[in-house]
């Protein structure tokens, strides 16, 4: 479908999607203009649209790009987890994630964005494209998501907790605290990509809280 935008020098090529996510990055779907895109890219709308057909495929061609492009950094980084205890290493997790996404800064704007607040004119494709990625890249995770279960300490567990709520508790934690950052972030509250200290302070502390509470006292 892109063949003709594909064919481009690469050069050519990262600088149409760098200033196209820079634009919707910054302004949002709606508010980004096609126009102003192929100024800063230095191409026409012809050209522009050749590659693309239309402003909405080029949306959904930016958030293809970036899913698999951070999930391809996010698994590198994450298979170099050392950590043989739950708690720690879903900690040691989402910094290694953390790392390996902080040079994307603009990218990570969009597709939060694009995951919690979807445009409406693309919703259908969001749709469509998150459940292809899922089958892409979903047994990875969840052959991870597997192991991590391993390292829980069944046998401890206090009474009528079981694994499958320590593991929702523990990425409700995870969820929550990723959304409070990135809204800190987005109202330029708080840079976390600059300085993840806080976050991850909050996240030992809740984790710390959720394993004293979990198991059985020694």
């Amino acid at each position: 479908m892109y063949e003709a935008f594909e064919k481009q020098p690469q050069a050519k090529k990262d600088l149409i999607l760098q200033v196209a996510i820079e634009e919707f990055a910054k302004n949002g779907y709606e508010k980004t203009t096609t126009a102003v895109i192929t100024s800063r890219a230095g191409i026409s709308k012809g050209i522009l649209f050749h590659y693309f057909k239309s402003k909405k495929n080029l949306y959904m061609y930016l958030v293809s790009h970036i899913i698999t492009l951070l999930t391809e950094k996010t698994m590198e980084a994450i298979s170099h987890v050392t950590s043989d205890d739950f708690f720690e290493r879903v900690k040691e997790i989402v910094h290694l994630k953390h790392g390996a996404t902080a040079p994307y800064r603009k990218e990570t704007q969009l597709i939060t964005a694009a995951f919690f607040h979807p445009p409406t004119e693309v919703m259908a494709e969001m749709e469509v494209l998150l459940n292809k990625h899922y089958e892409a890249y979903g047994e990875e995770f969840m052959k991870r998501h597997i192991y991590l279960k391993e390292l829980i300490h069944e046998e401890k567990l206090r009474s009528g907790i079981t694994v499958e709520k320590v593991i929702q508790m523990t990425d409700f934690i995870v969820e929550q605290l990723s959304a409070k950052y990135q809204a800190l972030y987005k109202n330029k509250q708080y840079d976390f990509f600059q300085d993840p200290g806080p976050l991850m302070k909050e996240l030992g502390d809740y984790l710390d809280i959720v394993k004293h509470g979990v198991y059985e006292s020694e």
